[in-house]
């Protein structure tokens, strides 16, 4: 009987870890074609990780992470409603999975930051109350998040460089996301930690048309 328990342990135990390879190594592979510029291929591995981890929310994430930034390169309107489209069903999937997610409540507020970049006249009363509601809810659920507090400053920022405001204010809130990014920790396996680079290059390039 023991060795019947034991028998069967062992193989729970091996088949866990060569699943966990098996991601780590998909996940990995996925983050190496996006910094490829790879999009396309980094898109199809998240997703294909998706379809097996039904219970992480990460890949549905970054998948439609990657969307979401490569559409702000894309000029043709067609392609890049499409593109958010596919976004927003990876991001209700996360939301699916977990819902009390400060960084998933962020991608989405990007999410819309898109439509509006992509078109003020259309996008930007329809979707301004449902992205300011967005980033405070991320602030709500986690407010250590650094990309929480940046992106809602950054959107800020766009209305305030629309109607030719003084930026220097939303730099320098910019600035205490820094000790933010310094401390964040996270125990989760590819748990997003990203963004600090881009707030550094958008003070640094404060008042110079960023």
């Amino acid at each position: 009987m023991k060795n019947i328990l034991f028998t069967i342990i062992f193989i729970v135990t091996c088949t866990t870890v060569n699943a966990q390879g098996k991601y780590e190594a998909g996940m990995g592979k996925a983050f190496s074609l996006w910094s490829e510029n790879k999009p396309t291929e980094a898109i199809a591995m998240f997703e294909r990780i998706a379809q097996v981890e039904k219970e992480n929310w990460l890949p549905a994430y970054y998948a439609a992470n990657v969307l979401i930034t490569q559409s702000f390169g894309v000029e043709d309107k067609s392609i890049r409603n499409e593109m958010l489209e596919k976004a927003k069903a990876h991001v209700a999937t996360a939301h699916k999975i977990s819902p009390a997610n400060s960084e998933i409540h962020t991608l989405e507020g990007f999410l819309y930051t898109s439509y509006v970049a992509m078109d003020p006249m259309i996008y930007a009363m329809q979707y301004n109350g449902k992205i300011s509601d967005l980033h405070a809810k991320a602030i709500e659920l986690d407010p250590n998040n650094p990309r929480a507090h940046a992106n809602s400053i950054e959107y800020e920022m766009g209305a305030a460089r629309f109607f030719n405001q003084d930026l220097t204010p939303f730099c320098k809130r910019l600035e205490e996301t820094l000790v933010m990014f310094d401390n964040q920790k996270s125990d989760i396996k590819f748990a997003p930690s990203y963004g600090k680079e881009r707030v550094e290059s958008v003070i640094e390039n404060c008042g110079k048309g960023e």
